[in-house]
């Protein structure tokens, strides 16, 4: 056995070992291993057709094309700034220093990388019952998917380490590579839509059959990986050999791309590393961390407004206008895209649309500069009522809330053509359960503080939304049964319950910031 297989299983097998000598840990994997079980059997019952008959087959190939490609374009954005890390402090201090080929420990590394990828694209494989309604494709399928979404993973992270390596001493070349980056990418993603245009129109299914055309498939890494998971689902063993000899090229070329820029791997790597370190540590600590850029554009300095607590809510508006992307916060963009993605895949539903942009805002809102300020110690050396202070913070997150909330169902009204009311309906929904989500959350921090048993907390936060969600539904289910053809109402019904909780929760943790743990 080798060095760097001892330590792999070493590794595997301590973190067993955590996971079983943690209870909030092993009460979490349980409860994943459980509905893993569970999504297994019931993703293999036998696939019966139900009486609309299975979507086209070709919306699923399409979608995961889509994912592969997001994914893809958003790991290999990270070589701009601080590479792809694929490598931990330990690592770091016993393979950097240890006399081994440097093509080993990249190889090392890449692969516990995959391992990694494997375990955050866990969550595809939840979607079988669902797959299997829609598409009429059984438990397989996913696993298929899941592989596909780790080799991508994979090779995105190879690639952004190139990347690093060819643009981390030079601004000028980063710049170029960056805007021929962009720009390449909205050739394929106009070519898409001009491909679907000349079919009949940017409609849903002419954009899935613009995804099948051949020129797509030259997309980086996740035009064949998408293929090669589309031809385990179909059995086509050519389509899977194909995505297979690419991946395997792919590696090849990015050996041979690290012999010829002949740049020092190790000294390439540490930085990220460090980076990635600082930020789990901040993590761990309770602590906020911020991903500050290398060159600063100062611009107008000082908060200038504000006096005692509402200085709080001046810092977040000055904060929140300089991370923004054109106009809006890189949150508010995939939020819109997420609507117009839900367009496509539930144009008939909308109700759809609706859980999925609601789903998203589960994470959306626990990210949000309120739930860092939290963690900085000089919000509590304000001397004004605690109350008063938790107003000041959270009162940058409403109108965030309320314009995203906007931006995010008007396409939703041009695209999938739903009603004026439904459209206010799903809205003021929304904007409800942004405030219940916050009301969560604050109890969450009344309970917990900043606690270190992340994996309880996570449970806990899910639990809690289940349970003060419940009223809200109901209600909403109660009103759609008087006004079947009105489901506005259902959704501005569902909206006054959950706002009354969120109140309620807001109120009962008004002085969270005195009661820290």
């Amino acid at each position: 056995m080798t060095a760097l297989l001892y330590l792999l299983t070493r590794k595997l097998k301590n973190n067993l070992l955590s996971v079983l000598k943690t209870p909030s840990k092993l009460i979490f994997a349980l409860i994943l291993i459980a509905l893993m079980v569970f999504t297994a059997f019931t993703g293999n019952e036998t696939v019966h057709e139900n009486i609309y008959g299975f979507r086209d087959i070709n919306e699923l190939y399409a979608v995961v094309f889509l994912l592969y490609s997001i994914i893809f374009v958003m790991i290999s954005k990270n070589g701009f700034y601080n590479g792809a890390s694929m490598f931990s402090m330990a690592d770091v201090n016993l393979i950097f220093t240890a006399p081994l080929k440097q093509g080993k420990v990249l190889s090392f590394g890449l692969f516990q990388q995959l391992g990694r990828s494997l375990l955050i694209g866990y969550f595809i494989l939840y979607q079988s019952a669902l797959v299997r309604d829609t598409y009429g494709v059984g438990f397989s399928a996913l696993v298929y998917i899941l592989i596909g979404y780790g080799v991508t993973v994979f090779l995105a992270q190879m690639t952004a380490m190139i990347i690093y390596s060819l643009t981390s001493s030079d601004d000028r070349k980063k710049s170029i590579l960056k805007a021929g980056g962009f720009l390449f990418v909205l050739c394929f993603a106009a070519f898409a839509l001009l491909t679907a245009y000349k079919n009949g129109g940017i409609t849903a299914a002419n954009l899935v059959l613009a995804s099948r055309h051949i020129a797509l498939r030259f997309f980086p890494v996740s035009g064949m990986t998408a293929l090669a998971a589309e031809g385990a689902i179909q059995g086509d063993l050519a389509k899977v050999a194909g995505g297979l000899v690419y991946c395997v090229v792919f590696w090849l070329l990015y050996r041979l791309a690290v012999r010829l820029i002949n740049s020092d791997y190790y000294e390439d790597v540490l930085q990220s590393t460090e980076v990635s370190y600082s930020a789990i540590q901040a993590r761990k600590e309770g602590k906020a961390a911020e991903n500050a850029p290398r060159n600063v554009k100062t611009g107008k300095i000082g908060i200038e407004k504000g006096f005692g607590a509402s200085v709080i809510a001046q810092k977040h508006k000055i904060e929140n206008r300089r991370s923004r992307i054109f106009i809006l916060s890189a949150m508010s963009l995939v939020m819109i895209a997420v609507s117009v993605f839900g367009c496509f895949i539930f144009g008939d539903m909308p109700i759809g649309i609706f859980v999925l942009n609601v789903y998203m805002l589960t994470m959306g809102v626990a990210a949000g500069r309120w739930g860092k300020e939290l963690a900085y110690p000089y919000i509590y050396l304000i001397p004004e009522k605690p109350h008063i202070k938790l107003w000041y913070t959270l009162k940058g997150e409403l109108p965030t809330l309320v314009i995203e909330s906007v931006l995010c169902f008007v396409p939703v009204y041009l695209i999938a053509h739903t009603s004026l009311l439904d459209t206010a309906g799903m809205i003021a929904g929304r904007i409800s359960f942004g405030l219940l989500f916050i009301g969560v959350n604050l109890l969450l921090q009344h309970l917990f503080g900043s606690s270190d048993k992340k994996f309880l907390v996570l449970m806990v936060y899910f639990l809690f939304i289940f349970l003060f969600s419940v009223p809200g539904i109901a209600v909403a289910v109660f009103t759609g049964m008087f006004f079947p053809f009105y489901m506005g109402f259902a959704y501005i019904a569902m909206g006054a319950v959950n706002t009354v909780i969120a109140l309620i929760l807001a109120f009962c943790c008004r002085n969270v910031l005195q009661e820290t743990k």
